[in-house]
């Protein structure tokens, strides 16, 4: 795997939460109002509890977060946006400025952007982040949702922040549409509640998602029980796996199918079976990065499972140059 690869594996692996909206959201049992709207002016609290407030929407914004830059270009607020990141892959021939990554900042060339906000990703305040608010005093705000509704909460609250607020409502709706529409369909089919491993990369283990990731929360909706019931993304034990014999393997794009012809998973009822019920995901971005475009991920997944039954998305509700979904 190159190194460009991994550096896009353990981005998509960082966890971070934004959870803000312009009403209430549910976290867990906690209700929070984590945004309001004030004449002439825009506040907002960010997953670390720092509250920002603005005078008007925003028109420079820098996205160091591919999930943020999706969605504000899905939104209709790209032309907002003055400088994106290395990892930014819709919509796809950016030319934005690039101004860093995951891991480190081109301050020279942030500054000369003159941004009002700079949106970052991450569990934790990086030192960049840091250096960004305190020293640099341009806002610098986490993101990265970790649940559907998240994604609909900061999709909203990038509305909010942009004047967006109508076409945020829209693809939100659209999420909720569809999502809803497959649970309720695959809840009913012959042949759910069957088992399933996801296997994410085998550096340092055979590591795979638990409890509290996207991917389960995949699995959740079109009905199939994940092996592993520990929260996050972890390593697994080939015991595990073997006693466990998940009746479906669900393959990271960069995992190849050769990874699951030895033990032990080949001897599990996935590889078995006849014909084999193993898949690899298209592409990761819409699997793993929190954005609106996880419903075409959570598509594949239910088709693949389902083949015999149609699963059909209602149209996307904004017509953009850049078609959000996968194309051939």
């Amino acid at each position: 795997m190159s190194e460009k690869l991994m550096d896009t594996k353990m981005w998509a692996l960082v966890a971070a939460i934004i959870v803000v909206t312009s009403g209430l959201i549910v976290i867990g049992a906690e209700t929070q109002n984590l945004a309001s709207k004030s004449p002439g002016k825009i506040t907002v609290t960010d997953s670390l509890g720092r509250t920002f407030t603005f005078n008007h929407t925003l028109t420079r914004i820098v996205s160091l977060d591919p999930s943020a830059t999706a969605t504000l270009y899905a939104i209709g607020a790209y032309k907002d946006m003055v400088g994106g990141n290395e990892f930014d892959c819709y919509p796809p021939n950016e030319s934005l400025p690039n101004v860093g990554d995951a891991f480190s900042v081109n301050y020279e060339a942030l500054l000369n952007l003159s941004p009002q906000l700079v949106l970052g990703y991450g569990s934790s305040m990086p030192t960049y982040g840091t250096y960004i608010n305190n020293t640099l005093h341009i806002p610098f705000m986490l993101d990265n949702p970790e649940s559907f509704q998240q994604i609909e909460n900061e999709t909203m609250m990038l509305g909010t922040l942009t004047g967006t607020q109508s076409n945020a409502s829209l693809v939100v709706s659209w999420m909720q549409q569809n999502i809803a529409s497959i649970n309720s369909t695959t809840s009913a089919l012959p042949g759910n509640n069957q088992s399933i491993f996801y296997y994410n990369c085998n550096i340092g283990g055979i590591w795979t998602a638990g409890t509290g990731t996207f991917i389960n929360q995949f699995f959740n909706t079109v009905h199939v029980r994940n092996i592993v019931k520990q929260p996050g993304f972890r390593t697994i034990s080939q015991e595990c796996i073997a006693n466990a014999s998940p009746s479906i393997i669900l393959l990271d794009q960069y995992v190849p199918v050769s990874a699951v012809n030895c033990a032990p998973f080949n001897q599990t009822a996935a590889m078995t079976s006849s014909p084999q019920r193993v898949y690899t995901m298209f592409n990761d971005n819409f699997f793993v990065d929190p954005d609106f475009r996880v419903v075409f991920g959570i598509q594949w997944v239910a088709q693949e499972i389902y083949p015999a039954v149609q699963l059909q998305l209602s149209p996307f509700p904004l017509n953009l140059q850049y078609y959000p979904g996968p194309t051939a």
